[in-house]
């Protein structure tokens, strides 16, 4: 009996260091790995926005490949220093080192509906604080064209995570011909099991030149 506590105790030990170390991971092994990833988006951005003949790059999502990154992601209430690279691409191979554009829908600053998703937890939890943003919030996307100033329109939505209907051209309104220029985020809920999601949409305010809204 008691050499079989003991071999108990030690798999518990095991099992509970293996756990340890999954989640230790997942928080910030994923963390590092989507840091440095984000580090080489800016850089490749930077090289590509100073390139004059690159202007028509992001006009049309076609052109784009899976993880290419194409815009940066700035919410002011979020802190000076929140900016996240998103890429083109929803697949977990993208939402592993950046935030994805959803295939499909607008690009930015276009009449429809622009889709981003992000993690909630893990890959530098960039949506972590989503469910925080509330109408006037202001949501910033700078690409090669151009800045586009989003404004939240109302409080976060949970949705099933089946539920498609948010990333309509018109938010919740499938079959309604998009007129306005929209945003829509969307992140898991709860942060680990993603049985739901959470999603904050907002529509264009203002256009500025990329040098000046930067």
């Amino acid at each position: 009996m008691r050499r079989c506590l003991a071999v108990s105790g030690e798999l518990l030990t095991t099992l509970g260091v293996v756990v340890l170390g999954f989640l230790a991971y997942m928080y910030w092994g994923t963390a590092m790995r989507a840091s440095t990833a984000q580090h080489a988006f800016a850089r490749e951005l930077a090289t590509e926005w100073s390139a004059s003949d690159q202007l028509a790059a992001v006009t049309s999502p076609a052109g784009l490949p899976l993880g290419k990154p194409f815009a940066l992601l700035r919410i002011p209430q979020l802190g000076d220093s929140w900016q996240f690279a998103v890429v083109q691409g929803a697949g977990l191979a993208q939402l592993a080192l950046a935030p994805g554009h959803v295939p499909g829908t607008a690009m930015p600053g276009q009449v429809g509906n622009f889709v981003v998703a992000g993690h909630r937890v893990t890959a530098g939890n960039p949506f972590w604080r989503l469910p925080s943003l509330h109408p006037g919030t202001v949501v910033v996307v700078v690409t090669i064209n151009a800045s586009y100033i989003y404004r939240v329109t109302g409080p976060p939505r949970w949705v099933l995570a089946d539920d498609l209907a948010a990333i309509a051209p018109v938010p919740y309104h499938r079959g309604r011909p998009a007129r306005l220029r929209m945003i829509t985020l969307i992140t898991c809920d709860s942060p680990w099991t993603g049985t739901s999601r959470v999603v904050v949409t907002g529509v264009l305010v203002r256009a500025l030149p990329r040098q000046q809204g930067s």
